[in-house]
């Protein structure tokens, strides 16, 4: 150990033992205490923050394609977190998995389009109270089969438990109603050309 800066009136054994601890600990490099700055953290590490910060999987992880986009979803993850719930969330994390520009419409009018059932299990009021539409920019959005059901599972995992996403579209095309689907919403009456595969 070298010459202690301790004065006389503190310069015993625990005072000693204290400063060559704080001497260790300044000798480590910076970068590598300082995993929270996200901007210069090693890639490897990325993953763990992910996860320690609860954006793993569908709540972004799986659609961040990038190292810019991975670093710009950890760095964000704090501020989503107090959003969630709410569409700010939802689009602001679709925007940093690549997916900016993407809209929402919140109690959408009712369309004539056989999604309403008239059975008494809901009042028709002129608009759609507990759903939302959520509309991706055609120029910017990437969309495939596999995308779109993780856009959908980023949209559920983000949004209110009160409401529900009604559709997805890119621009003014539905991606709901070209998927094939066997619940109910695939018509059989010719409009539709049935091929066994997901049409997008």
């Amino acid at each position: 150990m070298t010459d202690s800066l301790l004065p006389g009136s503190v310069n015993d054994e625990r005072a000693r033992i204290f400063e060559e601890l704080a001497r260790r600990i300044g000798a480590i490099a910076p970068g590598i205490v300082s995993v929270y700055d996200i901007d210069n953290v090693e890639s490897s590490a990325l993953i763990h923050l992910a996860d320690q910060f609860n954006v793993l999987g569908l709540r972004g992880w799986n659609l961040a394609s990038t190292e810019a986009e991975r670093r710009a979803l950890v760095k964000e993850a704090i501020a989503l977190h107090k959003k969630a719930g709410t569409p700010f969330a939802v689009l602001r994390v679709m925007a940093l998995v690549g997916y900016p520009g993407a809209t929402m419409e919140e109690n959408p009018p009712l369309r004539y389009d056989g999604s309403w059932s008239y059975d008494g299990s809901e009042q028709y009021i002129g608009k759609r109270l507990d759903g939302f539409i959520v509309v991706l920019d055609p120029v910017q959005s990437e969309v495939s089969t596999a995308l779109i059901e993780l856009i959908v599972g980023l949209i559920n995992e983000w949004k209110n438990a009160r409401t529900k996403l009604l559709d997805l579209r890119i621009g003014d095309i539905s991606l709901f109603s070209n998927l094939l689907q066997y619940d109910g919403s695939w018509s059989y009456d010719g409009s539709q050309e049935y091929d066994g595969i997901k049409n997008i």
